[in-house]
């Protein structure tokens, strides 16, 4: 599925890169990774318009995304 018009235009406004063909969006921001407690990482991600969005991840799961081998 492909990002619609609307879409795009939120997302460069954000300060995403939109790709060629539309299915996916690639940002430079400032990235936070906090150790929060025993279970959960809390990873902060800064847009370029000073957005921020905060997700809460298990703590054994963003290791493995981050060890992750393509």
């Amino acid at each position: 599925m492909k990002f619609d018009q609307q879409e795009r235009t939120a997302l460069k406004r954000a300060g995403f890169a939109i790709a060629d063909d539309h299915t996916a969006a690639y940002l430079d921001s400032l990235v936070v990774i906090d150790a929060h407690d025993d279970e959960t990482f809390w990873l902060t991600v800064t847009l370029p318009n000073d957005t921020r969005i905060v997700c809460v991840l298990p703590r054994p799961e963003i290791i493995a995304a981050i060890e992750q081998e393509d």
